[in-house]
Parts: structure tokens; C-alpha cells; sequence
């Protein structure tokens, strides 16, 4: 009798998360749907323009159609402005967008506007992830673009050149300028996670000065602020031990196991207790 009630319990509780997440699947729908009615009854409304796109981002959904049509009801003049340059920074991921291009081809104009940082993060990155989609496929177009961003003028193309030209350093195990490229590319990438961990797992790979390490490792300790990632929390406890910070190195291998076992991997489980043995 209590085994079946503690079925039955189980089984409403599961039946109530069930309802529960369609309602905020419903929710969210709703939300959605009310948001694009508003933007289409006026798509220059920038206050709903911008709560949609949110939407959209959160839902994982694409953005273009409703980005071309808010930017038709705007004058390329007025993209310098606080409101139009957010859209851009925030939501425009198109390298052939009209207004990247703009931007590129306006860079004074929005420096003086906004914060440099600001203007060279958006066109830096939007470059990078055009760029790498040839990088390894493609060596021909990833030339081309190369040069046609040289050709134009823009002023971070040696940032843009430089975050795949480490790729190569690493390779060649030229480790001290791979420590100032590195430190170049967290200058300029600093929430590009992935990038950090990858340079953390080359400074591994090909460097030794614990004076340098400890930089890589500063920068690799973002990479593990939520630590889901394996491979980025086992770079991160093994450059620990190797800088010295052995309390570090010992958390963050207790953390590397326990997402080994989650994982049910075998190969992770391996290296992560190799990892426990060294540091403790």
C-alpha cells in the first residue's frame, strides 16, 4: 500500500512539472505572438523592436526578417544613434548585414559616439564567427575575407588575423610570442570563453614560465565561473597546479571528476582521475 502511494505521488508530481512546463511553453508562445502583432501594427517602434528581438534570442529563434524590416523605417544617419547602434551591437550577427557594413565603413564616427571598446568588440567578433566558418573548410575564402578586411582599412585587422594566426604559433611551439598573442586576443575576446580555453589548453601544451602561465591561468579561471565543461575545468585545475595554486587545482579536480561521472565517460573519468592523483 505505501509502495503504490509512493507511486502515485511520483507519478502527479511528474504529471504537475509536465503541466507546468507546457504552461510556460504556452507562455512563451503568447509572448511571442503578442510581441510580433504590436511590432507589424508599427516595426519603427523601437521600444517593441527591441522587447521582440529579446524574445527571439531567448526562444533561440532567428531574428533577420524582423531586423530588415525595423531597419528599412530608419535612415542609415540615424544608425549612430544610442538606440539603432544597440540593435546593431546587440542583435545584428550578419557580416553582410547593411549595417555592419556601415559601421566598418563609419568606424570614426561611431568611436566618437560610443566607447571604442564598444565599436571594435561588435566588429571584432562579428568577423571572427564569419571567418571561422572557413577556417578549417575553406582556405581560400578565409584568405579573400582576410584581405578584403586589410584592403578596407580596418584598424583591428591584425586582431581579427591574429586570433587564428595563434592557432599556427601554437603548432610551431613558439611559446613566447603565443604568450603575447594570448594576451593581445584577452585584451580584445575577454567573454569568449571559448577562445580562452583554448589558448589555456595550448599555454599547456607548449609553454613552461609559471610567470606566464599564471596570466593564462587568470584569464582560464572564466572559463569555469558556471563549470559544466570538462575540458575547460580540467585545463583549469592542471594550469592551477602548475602555477602553484594548489587549492585551486585540488576544487576544481574534484569538480572535473564529478562532471566525468556525470558524463558516464570513460575517457573523462580516466583523465580526471589522473588529474585527482596529481594534485592531491
Amino acid at each position: 500500500m505505501i509502495r503504490k502511494c509512493i507511486l502515485m505521488t511520483g507519478i502527479f508530481l511528474m504529471s504537475v512539472a509536465g503541466m507546468s512546463s507546457r504552461g510556460e511553453q504556452a507562455d512563451s508562445v503568447n509572448k511571442l505572438n503578442d510581441l510580433v502583432k504590436k511590432f507589424e501594427a508599427n516595426p519603427a517602434d523601437v521600444s517593441t523592436t527591441i522587447q521582440l528581438l529579446k524574445e527571439l534570442k531567448l526562444q533561440g529563434k532567428p531574428n533577420d526578417l524582423y531586423l530588415q524590416r525595423y531597419f528599412q523605417t530608419q535612415k542609415e544617419a540615424d544608425y549612430l544613434k544610442a538606440y539603432n547602434w544597440s540593435i546593431i551591437r546587440d542583435y545584428v550577427d550578419d557580416v553582410n548585414a547593411p549595417q555592419i557594413k556601415y559601421v566598418l565603413d563609419n568606424q570614426s564616427k561611431f568611436i566618437q559616439h560610443f566607447s571604442r571598446d564598444d565599436v571594435f568588440q561588435k566588429l571584432d567578433n562579428t568577423f571572427v564567427r564569419h571567418l571561422e566558418k572557413y577556417y578549417e573548410k575553406d582556405q581560400v575564402q578565409y584568405q579573400q575575407y582576410l584581405e578584403y578586411l586589410k584592403s578596407s582599412g580596418y584598424e583591428h585587422y591584425d586582431v581579427v588575423s591574429d586570433y587564428f594566426y595563434i592557432k599556427q604559433l601554437r603548432a610551431e611551439r613558439k611559446s613566447e610570442d603565443y604568450f603575447y598573442k594570448a594576451r593581445k586576443l584577452f585584451r580584445y575576446f575577454p567573454e569568449n570563453r571559448q577562445m580562452i580555453q583554448e589558448i589555456t589548453d595550448g599555454a599547456l601544451e607548449i609553454m613552461n614560465d609559471v610567470s606566464r602561465l599564471k596570466v593564462i591561468q587568470l584569464w582560464a579561471g572564466k572559463t569555469v565561473e558556471v563549470p559544466k565543461e570538462f575540458e575547460a575545468v580540467y585545463n583549469y585545475a592542471l594550469i592551477s597546479e602548475k602555477c602553484g595554486f594548489r587549492e585551486v587545482a585540488k576544487k576544481y579536480a574534484r569538480v572535473a571528476n564529478t562532471l566525468a561521472i556525470q558524463a558516464k565517460d570513460k575517457t573523462w573519468q580516466e583523465k580526471a582521475q589522473g588529474l585527482l592523483k596529481l594534485v592531491f
